[in-house]
C-alpha cells in the first residue's frame, strides 16, 4: 500500500510538470502580446530617425543602442532628462537562460526579434510524457482548442459583470506622435521591469494551482482505488464464509441475499467522472487570459511607485536592483487595511472566477457544454471549495513566497553572470562591483523575459517544480484524507 502512495505520488509529481509546461506557451502568448517592450522601442528609434535633419551626421552604428553611450555622455552636459538611447549589453543568446555579454552592431531590439515573439504551440516540452488520463485532459482534442489555442478577449456581456480589457498598441496606446523621447523611454522602462515581474509572478502562481488541481485529482482516484480494493476484499471474505456457513444450513440462498443487500448498503464513494475532471481542470483558462492581467496591473502600479524616480542614467550595481525589486514586491504582495496595517494577499481572484457568473463565462470559453457549465454537481462544487480552501491556507502563503523567491533567484541568477559583467575584469568575485546605467540593464531583462517563456528546457519552471516546499505542499494535499474517509 504504502509502495502504491509513493508510485503514485511521484507519478503526479511529473503530471504536474508537464502541464505546466503544456501551458506555458499559452501564458507567454498572452503577457509578450500584451506587454510587447520591443513595440515601443520600435517606435522610439523610428521617432529618433524622424527627428535627424538630413544634414546631421549619423551617430556611428546608428542601429545599436550600445552606441549611444558616447551620445549619452554628450547630452550629459545639456539635458537632464531621460530621452536618452540606453547603453546595451548586446549579444547572442546562449543555451538556457544565458544572455551572453559583448557588443554588436544591431540592437537589442533587432537581436530580440531573432526569438520568436510569441512561443511557438509546435515545440513539446523537453519531458517524458507522463502516462495519465488528467494529462490528456489538458493536452487532448477536448481541451486543446480551448486552453492552449483560445483567444485571449473574453466575450463580455451576458451578465458577466466584466469590462473589455484595454489593448494597448504602439500607434493608439502609447501614443507616439504626441510622446517625446523622453517619454517613451520612461515607458520603456516601467514596461521592461513590469514585463519581468509580471512574467515572475504569473509563471508561480500557475505552477502552485496545476499542482493543487492535479493532486486532488490523483488523490481522488487513490482513495477511491483504496477504498474499491478493501470493498472487494470485505465482499470476498463474507461470501467465502457465508458460502460455508450456508452450504451446512440452508443451502445457501437466503444468505446470498442478505451479501447481496450488503453490497447495495456498502457503496464505494462516487468517482471523480471524466466531465467533472474536465470542468475543473478548464478553470486554469481563468489566470491564463485574464488573472495574469490583474496580477500585471498590480506590478506595473508597484512599479510605477519604486522606479519613477530612478533616472536611466543611475548606475545601479546587483545589489541595488536587487532592492528595488524586493521593493516593488512588498507593494505587490502586501495591501494595506484600513487600520494602516500590511496584510499580505491571497491572489485569489487571480487564480480562480470570483462569482458564479464569472466562473460560467470561464467553463464556457474553455469548451465545457453551456449545460455543464451551468450545473455544479455536489462532486465538483467540493473540489472547488477545497482549491479555494488551499489557496487561502498559511501553508500556501508560506510556499508562494519561497517560489517567488526562488523565481527571482532564477532572475537574477541570469542577470548578474550575464549583465553586471566588465569583460576587463577577471573572475574573481569582483563582477560583484559591476554597476550599470538602469538603460544598460534593461536590454537583459527584456531578454529573460523571453528565455523564461520561450527557454527548453525551462529553468523557470525547472526551479519551481523543484522546490522542496512545493512537493512538500502536494504531499499535504495528497495524503490529507483520513478524516474525511475514516469508517468508511
Amino acid at each position: 500500500m504504502a509502495f502504491s502512495l509513493r508510485r503514485r505520488f511521484i507519478q503526479n509529481q511529473e503530471n504536474v510538470s508537464f502541464t505546466i509546461m503544456a501551458l506555458i506557451p499559452t501564458l507567454g502568448e498572452q503577457i509578450l502580446d500584451e506587454l510587447d517592450v520591443e513595440a515601443v522601442i520600435h517606435e522610439l528609434q523610428t521617432k529618433s530617425r524622424s527627428f535627424r535633419t538630413p544634414s546631421e551626421p549619423p551617430p556611428p552604428s546608428e542601429s545599436s543602442i550600445a552606441s549611444s553611450v558616447e551620445l549619452l555622455r554628450e547630452q550629459d552636459a545639456r539635458s537632464d532628462i531621460e530621452s536618452v538611447s540606453a547603453s546595451s549589453i548586446s549579444g547572442h543568446e546562449d543555451s538556457g537562460m544565458s544572455l551572453d555579454h559583448g557588443e554588436s552592431s544591431n540592437s537589442w531590439v533587432d537581436q530580440l526579434s531573432v526569438q520568436p515573439s510569441q512561443p511557438s504551440t509546435s515545440r513539446q516540452p523537453s519531458v517524458t510524457r507522463p502516462e495519465t488520463d488528467t494529462v490528456d485532459f489538458l493536452t487532448g482534442a477536448q481541451l486543446s482548442d480551448s486552453i492552449t489555442t483560445a483567444s485571449s478577449a473574453l466575450s463580455y456581456g451576458n451578465g458577466t459583470g466584466l469590462s473589455p480589457p484595454q489593448r494597448q498598441s504602439p500607434e493608439s496606446s502609447l501614443g507616439s506622435s504626441a510622446k517625446s523621447k523622453g517619454e517613451l523611454w520612461r515607458e520603456v522602462k516601467m514596461l521592461t521591469v513590469t514585463r519581468t515581474l509580471t512574467i515572475i509572478y504569473s509563471t508561480t502562481l500557475l505552477s502552485l494551482f496545476t499542482n493543487i488541481q492535479l493532486t486532488l485529482l490523483a488523490r481522488s482516484k487513490y482513495v477511491h482505488s483504496v477504498l474499491q480494493q478493501e470493498r472487494d476484499e470485505r465482499l470476498r471474505e463474507q461470501l467465502e464464509f457465508s458460502a460455508s456457513v450456508s452450504s451446512m444450513f440452508w443451502g445457501g440462498v437466503g444468505n446470498l441475499l442478505d451479501l447481496e443487500n450488503l453490497a447495495l448498503d456498502d457503496e464505494v464513494e462516487e468517482e471523480i467522472s471524466e466531465q467533472i475532471e474536465i470542468k475543473y481542470l478548464t478553470l486554469s483558462w481563468w489566470i491564463l487570459h485574464v488573472g495574469w492581467k490583474d496580477i500585471a496591473e498590480r506590478v506595473r502600479r508597484g512599479v510605477e511607485e519604486v522606479f519613477e524616480g530612478v533616472s536611466l542614467k543611475t548606475k545601479l550595481g546587483a545589489i541595488e536592483l536587487h532592492r528595488l525589486i524586493s521593493d516593488v514586491r512588498r507593494r505587490v504582495e502586501y495591501e494595506v487595511t484600513f487600520e494602516g496595517n500590511e496584510r499580505r494577499i491571497n491572489f485569489l481572484s487571480s487564480l480562480l472566477p470570483p462569482t458564479t457568473e464569472t466562473m460560467q463565462h470561464v467553463l464556457t470559453q474553455g469548451g465545457v457544454s453551456p449545460y455543464l457549465a451551468a450545473h455544479h454537481d455536489a462532486v465538483f462544487t467540493s473540489l472547488l471549495d477545497e482549491t479555494r480552501n488551499l489557496i487561502t491556507s498559511s501553508d500556501f502563503e508560506r510556499v508562494l513566497e519561497l517560489g517567488l523567491d526562488r523565481a527571482t533567484e532564477v532572475l537574477f541568477d541570469g542577470v548578474q553572470k550575464n549583465v553586471f559583467v566588465d569583460p576587463n575584469s577577471p573572475l574573481d568575485g569582483s563582477q560583484d562591483l559591476v554597476r550599470l546605467r538602469l538603460a544598460g540593464l534593461l536590454p537583459g531583462l527584456a531578454r529573460w523575459s523571453h528565455l523564461a517563456l520561450n527557454g527548453l528546457p525551462n529553468e523557470l519552471v525547472d526551479s519551481l517544480t523543484g522546490l522542496r516546499e512545493v512537493a512538500g505542499f502536494s504531499a499535504i494535499i495528497f495524503s490529507t484524507f483520513e478524516d474525511r474517509y475514516r469508517e468508511k
